[in-house]
């Protein structure tokens, strides 16, 4: 408690160190589409809301703006930086990436959303989907532009002693002239975990540059991840959490009530996986943006035409990754958990056998996209722009094979042809349509969504529609895998997804904001993990309609935001999902000396009981329990956030209401949340 106290001292008086520099105020995008004052970006200006494409030659343009791009074209589509004035405690928790999150309990484990429509689609490698918060895609990246020097960095710290949580990031990024900018950025995340054999030691970083000209527009991406996380399998029983006063748990003389102290399932068990991006997109502007003009009667002189658009642009795309997974074990039970007790002893008296685990995949893709694009625009008759792609992606894999030591390699090849219609300009109605098919194989995506704007009581109702169609084929990761205890060579079937879905977003007032959401979506050969944590596809159509309602109300320095969401599955065994979920954040806001905004608070992420997924080590996947259902308990955080100038800092105590009600503080299936814990973080900024 000294070291926190002592941190939170130094870090209040740096900002009021900080506060003393004279720098002004103006107001800055969110990213929400609204305009608020933030000191982080003193010479920022309003610029067009999130996934907006944006010309900035057109306008003027702040010390630092941010975009991210279209991984398969490169286009350009602002966002607004993480520059949070309000709720910063959350953007640094696993818990505050969605409503519901299912995840291990420490910073950096393996995470899946609780809601089904946030959930990514599945990844060629099937070990990467439960790393996805942590390993950053090209499309996830955010590219800057700064006239001046920048960098940030934050941390964050949890508990201490052996259960210590801690996590590093840095940012920087700089100009070399007003077209070209080159950055860096680093994490690390090392968190030992509050229950026995259960951490993470991760580090990734990338460097990145891009290149803005008249003409000619590149963007470079090279990035690598380092994650190492000890794996136990979960708690053995979960009546420690549920019932810590129980006969049983009391007979045990080793449970002091510490959470070290829980017995585990597994000890001495590794998944380490390692892995790159390189990527580069190029985009060149056809057409002649120069014309002639007369300085008098006999002098002319050339210029760039106003408002210039470009008739067409030629697009290459180059994407090269790999990822490398390893298990590793050298528990001497871990036998009992994956082979029946009688087949396990016959094993062991063999004296040619293995008692441990070393079982290594791999895969990467080389993957190149040409396109053409007529750019919407160009005339005055052409309100629709229109692309047209080719793709193609060489992929390798490498799985254990029959003998030790021995691999198998695999190889496919997927060659996509499509199309992209959209219009991105004008206010009432905007669209985008892409089509693409896989020309070597059965895959095939059609998707496509319309946005409009209607006048209601003198304001703007936002609506959005979007669908999609979708036949995917299973990566060769689910159809085959192999390892000491569990192989199969399966032939699963093209799973389809049709989906359809809206977005209404009310007029703000001064005391309300409300956003309406949903969708329905139907999935035929679903591909799952079932109670015995193998492989299973469901043959027969699974619904899931899911609606969301995203409300926030004000009442002078008292908010009270809420976001709800309601989910159905026509089929629990394939897809379980909580039928209600909720976060709502009670707090008040105000400035100290006009110069200090201060954030108080208490928030909770609640959702119903329901069969709570497990997370199996040996696959990295999370599987389909029919043991017990979990859930009706919040996960409630007291929080402070302070803002100061370039300075965010919070102080949270976690879990505040740990042991109280029905104590299913789980996150998964014998995974406990981390128990009340008192956690601090800093954002820092520099510009110079």
């Amino acid at each position: 408690m000294k070291k926190h106290i002592i941190a939170l001292l130094l870090f209040l008086g740096i900002c009021l160190a900080t506060s003393a520099q004279n720098r002004p105020n103006v107001p800055h995008s969110t990213g929400e589409g609204h305009t608020h004052t933030d000191s982080l970006h003193p010479d920022s200006v309003n610029l067009p809301v999130n996934q907006t494409k944006i010309d900035t030659a057109k306008i003027d343009m702040p010390n630092i703006y941010a975009w991210k791009i279209t991984p398969r074209l490169g286009e350009r589509i602002f966002v607004p930086r993480d520059t949070l004035l309000y709720g910063f405690h959350q953007s640094m928790l696993v818990d505050g990436r969605s409503v519901a999150m299912g995840y291990l309990g420490n910073v950096g484990s393996p995470a899946q959303s609780k809601i089904f429509f946030e959930r990514p689609e599945p990844s060629r490698f099937s070990f990467l989907d439960a790393m996805y918060l942590w390993r950053k895609n090209p499309e996830d990246h955010y590219y800057l532009n700064t006239k001046i020097p920048y960098s940030n960095i934050k941390y964050q710290s949890g508990g201490g002693g052996q259960s210590a949580e801690n996590r590093f990031q840095a940012e920087m990024s700089m100009n070399m002239g007003k077209k070209l900018n080159v950055g860096f950025d680093f994490d690390y995340i090392y968190a030992r975990g509050f229950y026995n054999s259960l951490s993470n030691k991760q580090m990734s970083y990338d460097f990145y540059a891009s290149y803005i000209g008249d003409k000619y527009k590149m963007h470079v991406f090279l990035h690598n991840n380092n994650f190492t996380n000890i794996e136990n399998g979960g708690i053995s029983d979960t009546l420690y959490i549920t019932r810590p006063n129980s006969d049983e748990v009391r007979l045990d003389r080793s449970y002091s009530g510490n959470t070290l102290d829980i017995p585990t399932r597994m000890q001495n068990t590794k998944n380490k996986m390692r892995g790159r991006h390189l990527y580069v997109t190029n985009r060149y502007d056809l057409g002649n943006e120069m014309e002639e003009y007369a300085v008098n009667d006999s002098v002319t002189a050339w210029r760039k035409k106003p408002n210039y658009v470009p008739l067409a642009s030629a697009i290459l795309t180059t994407h090269y990754t790999d990822q490398r997974r390893r298990i590793t074990s050298d528990f001497a039970k871990m036998d009992n958990l994956y082979l029946p007790y009688t087949l396990s002893d016959e094993l062991i008296k063999d004296p040619k056998y293995v008692q441990n685990i070393d079982d290594y995949m791999s895969y990467y893709s080389f993957k190149n996209t040409f396109a053409l694009a007529m750019n919407e625009g160009f005339r005055s008759w052409t309100k629709f722009g229109l692309t047209a792609f080719v793709e193609y992606d060489m992929r390798k894999y490498s799985v254990p094979g029959g003998l030790p030591g021995l691999h198998e390699r695999q190889s496919e090849n997927a060659l996509n042809i499509g199309g992209v219609l959209s219009k991105e300009k004008g206010k009432y109605l905007r669209y985008k349509a892409t089509v693409e098919k896989d020309m070597l194989n059965s895959d095939f995506r059609a998707e496509g969504e319309i946005t409009s704007m209607i006048g209601l009581f003198g304001k703007n109702l936002s609506v959005k529609a979007n669908a999609y169609i979708k036949n995917i084929s299973p990566g060769y990761t689910r159809n085959n895998f192999s390892s000491k205890y569990w192989n199969w060579n399966e032939n699963l079937s093209n799973t389809r997804r049709v989906f359809i879905g809206g977005e209404i977003s009310l007029p703000e007032f001064s005391f309300s904001k409300t956003r309406i959401s949903g969708g329905v979506e139907t999935i035929k050969n679903y591909i799952y993990y079932g109670a015995d944590r193998l492989i299973a596809q469901e043959t027969s159509d699974v619904q899931v309609v899911s609606f969301r309602l995203d409300q926030d109300f004000k009442a002078g320095i008292f908010h009270w935001d809420n976001q709800v969401v309601f989910q159905k599955s026509t089929n629990d065994v394939a897809i379980p999902l909580p039928t209600l979920s909720v976060y709502t954040n009670v707090y008040i806001t105000s400035k100290i000396a006009k110069v200090l905004t201060f954030q108080l608070g208490v928030d909770a992420h609640y959702h119903t009981s329901y069969y709570m997924p497990g997370y199996e080590p040996l696959t990295m996947q999370f599987y389909n329990q029919n043991e017990m259902k979990l859930g009706n308990f919040p996960i409630v955080t007291a929080y402070a956030n302070l803002h100061l100038k370039y300075t965010r800092f919070f102080l949270m105590m976690y879990n505040i209401a740990e042991g109280m009600g029905n104590s299913q503080s789980f996150l998964l299936h014998r995974y406990a949340a981390n128990p009340r814990i008192l956690k601090l973080g800093i954002s820092w900024q520099f510009n110079n």
